[in-house]
């Protein structure tokens, strides 16, 4: 804590020190004015004659969907705010208006969103602070200039990105009905004949504004524009956190249900967790263990080659982590978390299987519950076994049925072990797609195909799950004005277990004004190898301590800091010395990647 202040301090005291820099945005916004959806807000005094298109006007009514009314007044009369899309016609109908965001804009108070207005000598301030798209959570910030020179002035934070279906449109036009001049590009320098300028946007991701300004002189007749790039605030990763390495996995592929049926009929097999992998054990004859459902399981409405997502009723260890939900292909698979591994494919192979993205157990067959008179896919809790049964499911067949099969997964969750247990393997051969089983388990992430086994006599034998490097993101943009600050809020992912099968996360994310540029330093020197230093000082120490591998912290920014400040960030995470896979980094700490983030105005 005495770090952080001692890093707060420091930036406070930069502010003093140095005076703002030049901004294409005015960072002085005002007062609020209004908030809301689809509101034309209260007449604004501009405290002078706003020259346009040979009149004059002194008041503007602003839209909280991004443009305003020129009127003195009231006269002309402002129209509506032109909810839901900016069109060239509602553009040239009506009074005149000058666009810098026009769309469905949404102000919402609770999201810190306001329009400011501030009426400086000669200027005019408009600015749509934290502005959302209707319908979208994603915040930006877009401002209007208007001078005693007739000069207008529009600017975009680098978080204006078109998010949701509907036209954009920047410009201006005297209204009245004028005809609709060609389309403009803002982008580049250029000069129109007309004062009705116009360019919009209606593909979903495109702005080519964001992070700019775009100055309008007028030249008479029309206008000269010229777009500069603006600074803005930027958070952006670099170098990459420690570990990588790919997981393992096992399996044995039966070429028919015949072959199945002999192999696994009356067995079982359950893996154990044994510090970063499964262990697996063949229990011959271990079927007799299968719980049958009672009448408070839960029948899955499960289709044929479908997939659905189970709840679990309490988080289950993993070597990976505890996970709270369950993919349950039809097809015999369960995925830890919501990858879908191979789930409308009935026909399996080892090549398959390896290449899956999610770490699953196998059971993997061509199953048609959704066949009529199948038997369900059944859930319900036992003591502390959550079971996952096909309960009489049929084999699909040529022609079908009926050929049921019933089989179920034991998944323990105060220990994490998974146990699958087959009870009947239907032996029908005649489906024209091939009968084939594969059964086993695997990390996530692709890993090398370990081959059929037999698993009867390969087992006991332990796999390794991935290992991935720790991460660091923030957001939102780090931002200061002379007013208002900002809370940036790191979150750091794919942290190890302190312990393997502890269940806590523990670590720091270390703020710097310092930066070693990627790939960094590697802490070899300490006995960390392949983990490297990517920040020069420990300003600032926030503490991450939480009971899954993602944990957040933030960094509260004053106001008034100047724009450019740099601030460097990585996170690190405690282990137990030698506990990581190979009893590597003796030390006990790993890191992930590093964060540059650049303060601005916006």
């Amino acid at each position: 804590m005495q770090k952080r202040l001692l890093a707060l301090g420091t930036l406070a005291a930069l502010a003093s020190a140095f005076s703002l820099q030049a901004q294409c945005a005015e960072a002085s916004f005002g007062a609020a004015v209004g908030t809301g959806d689809d509101i034309v807000l209260g007449v604004q005094a501009l405290g002078f004659a706003f020259p346009f298109n040979g009149t004059t006007f002194t008041d503007i009514h602003i839209s909280t969907n991004g443009f305003v009314y020129l009127s003195n007044g009231g006269v002309p009369a402002p129209g509506g705010a032109l909810c839901c899309t900016g069109t060239t016609a509602q553009l040239v109908a009506g009074s005149p208006k000058i666009c810098a965001y026009w769309s469905d804009l949404n102000i919402i108070a609770a999201n810190g969103s306001a329009v400011k207005y501030n009426a400086l000598p000669g200027k005019a301030v408009i600015t749509w602070e934290n502005a959302v798209e209707f319908g979208n959570t994603e915040r930006f910030t877009v401002q209007m200039q208007l001078s005693v020179t007739g000069e207008i002035t529009f600017t975009y934070d680098s978080r204006c990105q078109i998010r949701t279906t509907g036209d954009f449109l920047v410009g201006m036009s005297e209204g009245g009905g004028v005809a609709v001049p060609a389309v403009s590009d803002f982008a580049t320098v250029n000069t129109s004949t007309t004062a009705t300028v116009w360019e919009n946007w209606t593909t979903l991701g495109s702005f080519d504004l964001a992070g700019q300004s775009v100055l309008f002189v007028p030249t008479g007749v029309g206008y000269t524009w010229v777009p500069t790039p603006c600074p803005s605030g930027t958070n952006v990763a670099y170098g990459t956190g420690c570990y990588s390495a790919p997981g393992t996995g096992v399996y044995e592929f039966h070429t028919d249900a015949a072959v199945a049926s002999a192999a696994l009929q009356g067995n079982a097999m359950t893996m154990i967790p044994t510090g970063f992998g499964y262990t697996g054990i063949w229990l011959a004859g271990g079927a007799t263990a299968y719980i049958a459902p009672t009448g408070a399981a839960t029948s899955l409405t499960a289709t044929d080659d479908g997939t659905l997502t189970v709840t679990l009723p309490a988080p289950m260890p993993t070597p990976s982590g505890p996970v709270t939900q369950i993919t349950v292909a039809s097809n015999g698979v369960i995925g830890l978390g919501t990858t879908a591994n191979n789930g409308g494919d009935y026909t399996p192979t080892g090549a398959e299987f390896s290449n899956a993205a999610g770490a699953c157990f196998y059971a993997w067959h061509d199953y048609n519950p959704g066949e009529a008179g199948s038997g369900a896919i059944k859930t319900e809790q036992v003591g502390n076994v959550f079971c996952v049964t096909w309960d009489g499911v049929e084999n699909y067949s040529t022609p079908l049925g009926p050929n049921p099969g019933t089989m179920q997964f034991q998944l323990d969750l105060t220990t994490g072990a998974v146990t699958m247990l087959w009870t009947v393997v239907d032996a029908n051969i005649t489906s024209t797609f091939g009968s084939p089983h594969l059964v086993g388990w695997k990390a996530g992430g692709a890993i090398t195909d370990p081959g059929s086994q037999v698993l009867a006599t390969a087992l006991p034998l332990t796999t390794a799950s991935q290992l991935l490097p720790m991460t660091l993101a923030a957001s939102p943009s780090p931002v200061s004005t002379p007013t208002t600050g900002s809370t940036v809020v790191y979150t750091t992912g794919a942290m190890p277990e302190f312990a393997p099968g502890a269940g806590i996360y523990v670590g720091i994310n270390i703020l710097s004004l310092t930066q070693i540029p990627a790939p960094g330093v590697d802490l070899v020197i300490i006995g960390a190898p392949g983990c490297p230093a990517l920040i020069g000082t420990l300003d600032v120490v926030l503490n991450l301590v939480g009971v899954t591998p993602t944990n957040t912290s933030a960094l509260p920014l004053p106001a008034g800091l100047p724009s450019g400040i740099q601030i460097f960030a990585q996170s690190a995470a405690l282990i137990v010395p030698n506990s990581l896979p190979n009893g590597q980094n003796a030390f006990g700490l790993t890191t992930s990647n590093g964060i540059a983030s650049t303060i601005g105005s916006w």
